[in-house]
């Protein structure tokens, strides 16, 4: 069996980036960029104002104070959005909104509270830096600076930025469009009564769920009893999708038939089992630019197996560079007493305290619990026949996009 390190980089080795596309600027999010996006011009794109108030030559009002003020003309008002043409002199003031253009001969602005008003004239009781209140061209952004990276996640920062700079249509990297089967003959709809031996089938939900965190589109969801025929005309549909993911059928039971009806499918096994837990019947392969994941019925084994291996094949897909969240220290609260021959992937609650993180793992660690995952919101690595580990000591733990209040 290969180990949890080896298995990942067999993924990361198979899946490249897909191809690029564009997208209108108001169905972006959720995508990376496929190229880097340089500034066409500065930001701000003009001189304006920072504030309400008197735009002036600070040299006009150098020596003003409570004692010696200064009296100067206003030659008008200047608001956001208009085009200013004259010349401002000295001796003279100009009344300025927010964000409206500096005039020329102008080189700072006094905020509209710290003057008095007297007819025509604007007194002024105190003195200012050069360039004080004023906004400058390109000092925010300066014209064909690299403002978002290739492979960045459009969010609403992004999009506010892009929009900025006038892309109404983004570069991006193309979605994975992915289907889910789930196997077995004890499922039933949510909508049904479980009878004796039967459940209510919840994977092809969560994954779904997972699948769209990463806004990717879904092509088909479908559930299946074990029966050759039926599987063998799911799969063949299923795996019309960039990633195809099968749930249930991958051990080594006598109803266990997806791995061989995939391989009859022309899927390549790339490997099947890993020292891992929970999860150990975990499959990879290809068909084509098809790529294929097997993972166990237990829905706590697929949720951890897809956090771990298809969320970020999935990103990678996507051309993103940060495929997961990093893993962080944190301190354990409570001992863990029993550890295993495969590396362990613990569920538990990670929250912080005095500015550290401290975690917990939860009592029950069944690969088939539902509980354990609306409890948990981080994973716990515990290495392969590790001694017991002391509460107080650090492990290391993935966080996870799971609220817990």
């Amino acid at each position: 069996m290969l180990s949890y390190e080896d298995a990942r980089a067999l993924v990361f080795q198979k899946i490249k980036p897909l191809g690029k596309c564009t997208r209108p600027l108001n169905e972006s999010q959720g995508v990376a960029l496929s190229e880097d996006i340089l500034a066409p011009h500065g930001i701000p794109s003009f001189d304006n104002s920072g504030v309400d108030g008197y735009a002036v030559q600070s040299q006009d009002i150098a020596q003003a104070s409570a004692e010696n003020s200064v009296l100067l003309e206003n030659q008008g008002y200047i608001a956001a959005g208009d085009s200013v043409n004259q010349k401002m002199h000295s001796g003279q003031c100009m009344q300025i909104a927010t964000g409206a253009p500096l005039p020329k001969g102008a080189n700072s602005i006094v905020m509209k509270e710290d003057v008095e008003i007297e007819g025509s004239k604007i007194r002024f009781t105190q003195s200012i830096q050069e360039k004080e209140n004023v906004r400058y061209l390109g000092e925010d952004i300066p014209k064909g600076d690299t403002i978002i990276k290739s492979g960045t996640v459009i969010g609403p920062a992004q999009i506010a930025t892009l929009a900025t700079f006038g892309f109404s249509q983004v570069p991006v990297h193309k979605v994975p469009k992915v289907s889910i089967v789930s196997t077995g003959s004890e499922l039933i709809d949510i909508v049904g009564k479980p009878t004796d031996g039967q459940i209510r089938e919840s994977n092809r939900f969560m994954l779904a769920g997972m699948v769209r965190q990463e806004y990717c589109k879904i092509l088909k969801i479908t559930m299946v009893p074990d029966l050759p025929e039926v599987l063998h005309e799911a799969f063949e549909e299923a795996l019309k999708a960039d990633v195809t993911l099968i749930c249930g059928g991958m051990s080594i039971g006598e109803k266990d038939f997806a791995k061989h009806l995939l391989n009859e499918l022309g899927v390549e096994e790339i490997f099947w089992k890993i020292k891992f837990k929970p999860g150990k019947p975990l499959f990879f392969g290809t068909r084509g630019k098809t790529i294929v994941f097997g993972l166990p019925g237990n829905p706590a084994s697929s949720y951890v197996l897809f956090e771990e291996f298809v969320r970020p094949a999935l990103r990678k897909m996507m051309g993103r560079k940060v495929l997961e969240e990093s893993m962080v220290k944190a301190t354990l609260e409570i001992p863990i007493t029993k550890t295993y021959g495969r590396l362990h992937f613990m569920r538990g609650l990670l929250h912080e305290e005095n500015g550290e993180f401290r975690v917990r793992p939860l009592k029950f660690q069944g690969s088939h619990s539902i509980g354990s995952l609306v409890s948990s919101n981080a994973l716990i690595r515990v290495e392969a026949n590790s001694p017991c580990i002391p509460a107080g000591n650090k492990v290391f733990v993935r966080p996870l996009r799971n609220e817990i209040i």
